[in-house]
């Protein structure tokens, strides 16, 4: 449950009245000042208060209050808002705007429940064996010429599948994944990593080199085979009680009492697993022992038979919200990448300001998710970086589609990838 001064917010409609808590204490915090305004996304794009953090802590608290009835305009309210909690940053009062939010979307959910596509849209990343089933009949779709066709004839306009197919990349067979992956020469550690749900299916490459770069590292890599969704996007729905049995999952998984570290490739996963201490039953060494895997190997020595080659390009650096605002370490990229001699590496103009690839945001909320990603593609096609990098995996596939749509070729890529691109055989231990 929610920690904190709390009260049952009323969110009753025609069809049903249930309450959720909701930590007024926290609301109450706020003071108004509108400091949160200029780094609020959606506020920007439209001037509306109703979609500013303070604006939609007033109707929160409103509705808590029964001052206010709630309904489904409040709802789409709090529906727009990203969750980037870049107001957290700026906030002079230290209001926990993630927990509000939360809050708020529990108490929707239970009002007006879920959308047909979203519940389905959980129940996918919630069993893995279903996700793989609905990605081997979309990668025979692809292979099979089926996606030139619906674009060819345009058979896709204005259907919900038409904003699929752009996020979706050309979809690969995945690997078979084992449990454990030996350390190469000396073992110098062993590490648990957390493959995600979505990842499994479109991004095996960036899973498999995170592994073999941590083997050539000195580190054992365990991959439980039991591991399962970090529940961000249930949380994001309001689903908090789906969310919980995720975590439960996998804390069996990666054993509750275990040491080693759990390290995270997407961020968006890691923020979660941080976040789940509001969560029934969250252990605090679980959500301790989860590390984004630019922190771990940003002061990790390379071992003397290994070395980086000279990179003389320029890469571009996005930063995703849930890595800057939810684990607040998007320095970790620059120190990381800052190791490859040669090396140009550009943070992204107006990187404080989400690019829309927001947890479910992007099939949630499209038109608003395209808007807040326009900028970010100017400012791609003006550097043109040779790579552009994201830690974030709905980010990557955001920012991927806007470059396509706009015939930009510039791969977008894990920084892990880049880093072990450059990894080589030290010279001096080929002389020897």
């Amino acid at each position: 449950m929610i920690s904190g001064q709390t009260i049952l917010l009323n969110t009753s409609n025609r069809k049903s009245r249930r309450t959720a808590a909701f930590p007024l204490a926290e609301a109450d915090r706020c003071v108004l000042c509108g400091l949160c305004l200029p780094h609020c996304p959606t506020y920007r794009l439209t001037q509306d208060e109703n979609e500013s953090p303070r604006g939609r802590i007033s109707l929160m608290r409103a509705a808590a209050s029964a001052s206010l009835p709630p309904d489904l305009r409040i709802a789409a309210h709090l529906s727009r808002c990203l969750g980037c909690r870049a107001c957290e940053r700026v906030c002079p009062s230290g209001v926990r705007y993630g927990r509000l939010i939360e809050a708020g979307r529990v108490a929707v959910t239970k009002a007006f429940g879920l959308r047909i596509k979203t519940r389905l849209g959980l129940v996918l990343v919630a069993h893995m064996n279903l996700l793989k089933l609905v990605a081997a009949v979309l990668r025979l779709y692809q292979q099979l010429g089926g996606r030139h066709l619906m674009r060819a004839a345009r058979l896709l306009r204005g259907t919900e599948f038409r904003r699929l197919d752009q996020l979706l990349p050309q979809l690969k067979a995945p690997p078979s994944w084992k449990e454990i992956y030996p350390a190469h020469g000396v073992q110098r550690g062993r590490v648990a990593l957390f493959v995600g749900c979505v990842a499994r299916v479109v991004d095996h490459d960036t899973i498999a080199t995170a592994i073999r770069l941590l083997n050539r590292l000195g580190f054992e890599v365990r991959v439980p085979p039991a591991q399962s969704c970090c529940g961000g996007l249930h949380r994001e729905a309001g689903d908090l009680r789906g969310a919980e049995k995720l975590l439960t999952r996998n804390i069996q998984a990666f054993g509750s009492g275990a040491q080693e570290p759990i390290v995270t490739l997407a961020s968006g996963c890691g923020a979660a697993f941080r976040a789940e201490s509001s969560l029934a039953g969250s252990p605090r060494e679980f959500e301790q022992r989860v590390q984004d895997i630019h922190t771990f190997l940003t002061d990790l020595d390379l071992p003397p038979e290994l070395e980086l080659e000279p990179m003389p390009q320029t890469v571009a650096v996005h930063d995703p919200c849930s890595l800057r605002n939810g684990l607040r370490s998007e320095q970790a990229v620059y120190r990381l990448l800052a190791r490859i001699p040669q090396l140009r590496v550009e943070p992204l103009p107006e990187n404080s300001l989400c690019c829309g690839g927001a947890g479910g945001y992007l099939l949630r909320e499209p038109a608003i998710a395209d808007r807040l990603r326009a900028p970010k593609i100017k400012h791609i096609a003006s550097l043109r970086p040779d790579y552009l990098v994201s830690a974030n995996l709905g980010c990557a596939l955001h920012l991927s589609a806007g470059l396509r749509e706009q015939g930009l070729d510039i791969p977008v890529i894990h920084p892990v990838m880049l880093f072990d691109r450059q990894l080589r055989v030290s010279r001096l231990k080929l002389q020897a």
